[in-house]
């Protein structure tokens, strides 16, 4: 059953293709990648994030669904993969880590996404294609 107060959040991994490092950010003391809730589609939400970390249009590669088991909520996760690291434009604390070597506080569905086997693979072939996205 599908509640009508569903809360759908999104995630977007910025990962750059000359280091093969994603971008983390500080919120509330935990290590987290850049997030916001969902109004519309994925895509038309994003735009505004993307602009704002990133600072121009860029594609979204969805790399996973995760629905609560009361079906109460639901995040996705989506790969930005940009050229090479960037300073946010805002000014919150980051930093560009390897994957496999996350920072002391990694929120844990973040963790748990990044460690997943399925999900490591699908991240790594999407940086073998890097230049066809």
């Amino acid at each position: 059953m599908i509640y009508k107060g569903m809360q759908k959040h999104a995630g977007i991994l910025f990962i750059s293709k000359k280091t093969s490092r994603v971008l983390m950010i500080l919120e509330d003391l935990k290590w987290t990648v850049p997030s916001f809730p969902r109004d519309k589609s994925v895509v038309e939400d994003a735009q505004s994030i993307i602009q704002e970390y990133y600072g121009q249009e860029a594609r979204l590669v969805p790399v996973e669904l995760y629905l609560s088991q009361d079906s109460g909520f639901e995040f996705s996760t989506y790969i930005c993969l940009v050229e090479q690291e960037f300073v946010p434009s805002n000014n919150q604390t980051f930093c560009w880590t390897m994957i496999d070597v996350l920072p002391k506080g990694v929120h844990t569905g973040l963790k748990n996404t990044l460690t997943n086997k399925i999900i490591k693979t699908k991240i790594d072939t999407i940086l073998l294609m890097g230049t066809s996205l």
